[in-house]
């Protein structure tokens, strides 16, 4: 790490007498920066984020309380101050810690911390950039991005029901060949060369398939002919909701997202002595999927 020297002058006048300054590269290249996250999904919620050097029996942790939306949301999150809440801990043990040092209710009673270093200064900021995003819909997410094929506000890479029917798009007789959408084997119930997964009338009888739901549960698909047949599928039958259907049902898609920790001005103060870092790479994290349920506005048609 780049070491300014005008910085560290300054830091050992000011502090000759309270202890040695000590002003180093902290060595946890190549070890994942892990984590402990919260239930919760609103409100203050606390976080643990780690690394463990096995070979060496040290740590570095970030522990800290936001109600920011940092797992979901893109953006940089900034000003936060080191201190009582947020805190920073090097240390070194006996033997290799594990998860449940960081992530438990009660730590561990070993192994034992042989030294310690607090942040008593400095600041850290958070970098979110989506990493991934995926509706599970049976269609490749490259082949949805930018489109947005029944107008509600929802991108298809995160809209399970991409023509807005209220019949999901895995259920819509969709084929995949060599990664790609084959239109010609894909279910096209009415022949109109329009694919059932993006024709919001599947049997052409004229009803929307979104009206053919008449027990009005936001599902055409137990809507059935004597022949046990939904309804939608059948051109023969012109069923329709009594009470028009205005509603989309709730939408899941899963989200994953890298983190960027970034310290700055960060003072590490222990045994008398003082770790200074004028910038410090705490490393990125990838979050796993994480569920995110969103009900689109209704579109008239």
């Amino acid at each position: 790490m780049k070491k300014i020297l005008p910085l560290l002058i300054a830091s050992i006048i000011l502090s000759c007498d309270d202890g040695d300054i000590v002003v180093e590269d902290l060595d946890f290249d190549g070890v994942a920066l892990q984590a402990c996250l919260p239930t919760a999904t609103t409100g203050d919620r606390d976080y643990v984020f780690y690394k463990i050097d096995q070979s060496n029996f040290e740590s570095l942790s970030l522990e800290f309380s936001t109600s920011d939306d940092i797992l979901t949301v893109d953006g940089t999150y900034s000003d936060f101050d080191l201190n009582n809440d947020n805190i920073v801990d090097y240390r070194r043990y006996n033997a290799a810690p594990d998860r449940d040092y960081f992530c438990g209710n009660v730590p561990p009673v070993s192994p034992r911390v042989t030294e310690s270093f607090d942040a008593e200064n400095g600041t850290f900021i958070i970098t979110t950039t989506t990493f991934s995003l995926d509706d599970n819909d049976g269609i490749p997410s490259d082949l949805e991005s930018g489109l947005d094929s029944d107008n509600d506000g929802l991108p298809d890479n995160i809209d399970t029901d991409d023509d807005g029917d209220n019949v999901p798009t895995n259920q819509e007789g969709v084929v995949i060949v060599n990664g790609q959408i084959s239109m010609n084997l894909s279910l096209d119930t009415d022949g109109d060369n329009i694919p059932n997964y993006l024709d919001p009338d599947d049997d052409g009888d004229g009803i929307p398939t979104i009206q053919e739901d008449l027990n009005g549960n936001l599902d055409p698909r137990d809507d059935l002919d004597e022949d046990e047949t939904p309804f939608y599928l059948n051109a023969e039958i012109r069923a329709e909701a009594s009470t028009p259907i205005n509603e989309y049902r709730p939408n899941s898609y899963t989200r994953r997202s890298a983190l960027q920790f970034d310290f700055q001005n960060l003072v590490l103060n222990g045994e008398g002595k003082e770790l200074v870092f004028d910038q410090l790479d705490f490393g990125s994290f990838t979050t796993s999927g994480i569920s995110i349920t969103v009900t689109p506005e209704f579109v008239e048609d």
